[in-house]
């Protein structure tokens, strides 16, 4: 976390802002906590960008998505905006640690079996994405924070409804990330399926593996001719025996032939062996020197002296001390 500027806003709705975490695309990023003491990241639309309609529309689809959805592994939203404020802004849960981007980037690539317990993971975020009638679209290592209760994926900021093509997809939207995007989303991005998200796993734990994504090119023109053509196949170098026969099938060309959520989901947990996501949360969930400190709770309300309302002697006073020597008693602890 670094200070906040000057220019920076020190308050949204209820949440005290206290530091900034990055910005993006679309626009920043704060460390906020709110009036009960729960720490947030504060999503805040560029000021550049708040009178563009379709920057507005996908950060209404963004909020409107984190309403909707509700796992373990994603993070969840807090507050956000009303439709009509002139600053919209979202609060989701704080997850300290790093990105998967980071670690791997940082420390190196997982396991075998921790990477096979991070695809669990992934897929059962998606499995949760899909199963409110969206898709994530932009599934990549950025978007996968590895916190100290497990990993959990962020940024829906390029979700889209299922069952159809999406509004939100123009000449001038991003469409998503080009290291971790499927054929079919470069090509026709309104027409895509679960199966890109499958894809997106896919090239994310061939990331986590090998520290290098499906296609490269020099630039990202190049690499998405590499994606879209049939011919160039993706680049595996490096993935352990076990797992490579599944990644394959995930990046395959063909939408088709590769393995739904849930089949991904469970060869994944045959290679993951015992405990798997404590295992992987000892090996990843590292805290940054930067972080902010923990939140203390609030302090405890004092409990009153009822010696000043209630008459020592009196019949109320005789009939606490028998409620206080009956619970007693009977208490199970």
């Amino acid at each position: 976390m670094d200070p906040l500027e000057r220019s920076d806003p020190k308050r949204v709705g209820t949440i005290m802002l206290r530091g900034r975490l990055g910005f993006g695309g679309m626009g920043r990023v704060f460390y906020g906590v709110t009036d009960d003491h729960e720490a947030v990241a504060v999503k805040v639309i560029r000021e550049d960008l708040v009178a563009r309609a379709e920057v507005r529309a996908r950060f209404v689809r963004e909020t409107d998505a984190l309403r909707t959805i509700q796992g373990p592994h994603i993070a969840a939203l807090v507050d956000a905006s009303e439709e009509d404020e002139e600053q919209p802004w979202l609060a989701v849960e704080f997850v300290r640690g790093l990105t998967l981007k980071e670690f791997v980037e940082t420390r190196g690539p997982l396991t075998e079996s921790d990477a096979a317990a991070l695809g669990v993971v992934l897929a059962g975020a998606l499995s949760d994405i899909h199963a409110a009638g969206l898709l994530h679209r932009d599934l990549k290592p950025a978007n996968v924070l590895l916190g100290q209760d497990g990993p959990k994926v962020i940024d829906l900021g390029l979700v889209a409804f299922a069952d159809g093509p999406t509004d939100l997809t123009t000449t001038e939207s991003t469409l998503g990330t080009p290291a971790c995007m499927s054929p079919e989303q470069a090509n026709t991005p309104k027409q895509i399926t679960s199966a890109a998200d499958v894809y997106a796993v896919g090239a994310t734990l061939l990331f986590a593996l090998t520290r290098h994504y499906p296609y490269d090119g020099g630039n990202a023109a190049a690499m998405l001719m590499n994606i879209i053509s049939a011919g160039v196949q993706p680049n595996l170098e490096g993935l352990p025996d076990r797992t490579r026969p599944l990644i394959e099938k995930m990046l395959a060309h063909d939408p088709v032939a590769r393995p739904t959520v849930a089949q991904a989901r469970d060869r994944l947990k045959e290679l993951c062996g015992p405990a798997p996501l404590k295992r992987l949360v000892e090996a990843t969930y590292v805290e940054r020197e930067s972080d902010p400190e923990e939140i203390a709770p609030p302090p405890r309300p004092r409990r009153k002296d009822l010696s000043e309302v209630v008459r020592p002697g009196s019949v109320v006073a005789k009939l606490a001390d028998r409620l206080r020597s009956t619970y007693s008693v009977n208490a199970a602890f």
